[in-house]
């Protein structure tokens, strides 16, 4: 198993940074905000088909560059073997519904199935995909995906401290946690690296990939504050990282 950063940042400050995505095994991509679409796109100028998208919730640093994949992959269509599966929070279908209202009749003709979670567990592929609600929004996810070897990868999405991170991420082999706020200056729906560290140790992830941080988390050697409460590798997200699980 294998997880390429296509983008660490936020909206808003750290610019040379894209927003949320993350790319497993060239196969799965857990979100797609602005600047994921020209990463995938310059890691592989042909843009192989992606079967498998996964949607922590519906904000825009974490969705924007939904639409241009979609039609990226529109334009591929006939060259594709699968359809498009696209799994999000509870609500997904009525979100796409007016996503499809807004850019028309391409998007209907794509070949798309869309999945609903919130306390689910599923095969996707050779996968499985586990969801549990996180509280940063009224229907946001976190994701655990496990491949046949036993190889496991935590995805918090965007969430302040939640009993779910915690049970979800257990035992994982790499956990990617929000840490956007800092501890300075905490947010309610938000981590601060400490956070993501106690929830870390508190679930024995062997490795912790802080990422998501605001300008402000980054002023506080979040790594260095992290290790305090995690006695694991830290790792800062940067994008264009690549790590074996």
């Amino acid at each position: 198993m294998q997880l390429r950063v296509l983008g660490s940042g936020t909206i808003s400050g750290r610019t040379n940074r894209k927003c949320s995505g993350y790319l497993l095994d060239e196969q799965i991509l857990m979100d797609c905000g602005p600047g994921i679409w020209s990463a995938l796109y310059r890691r592989d100028q042909r843009m192989r088909p992606i079967d498998h998208i996964l949607i922590s919730h519906f904000h825009v640093d974490h969705i924007a560059d939904l639409v241009p994949l979609l039609w990226r992959q529109w334009v591929l269509e006939k060259e594709r073997q699968n359809p498009i599966n696209l799994y999000g929070p509870r609500g997904l279908p009525d979100w796409f519904d007016k996503l499809t209202a807004v850019h028309h009749d391409w998007v209907k003709d794509l070949s798309i199935s869309l999945i609903e979670m919130d306390e689910a567990e599923i095969e996707v592929g050779s996968y499985s995909v586990a969801a549990r609600p996180t509280g940063h929004t009224d229907n946001s996810i976190c994701f655990r995906i496990g491949d046949t070897d036993g190889k496991s990868a935590f995805y918090s999405g965007d969430s302040g401290w939640h009993e779910n991170l915690i049970q979800l991420a257990d035992s994982s082999d790499l956990a990617i946690i929000d840490c956007a706020s800092s501890v300075q200056d905490p947010k309610e729906d938000h981590l601060t690296p400490v956070l993501a560290a106690k929830i870390a140790d508190l679930a024995g992830v062997k490795r912790l990939m802080l990422t998501h941080l605001y300008p402000e988390a980054w002023q506080f050697e979040p790594a260095m504050e992290a290790s305090q409460y995690f006695k694991g590798a830290i790792i800062l997200a940067q994008d264009d990282l690549l790590i074996f699980i």
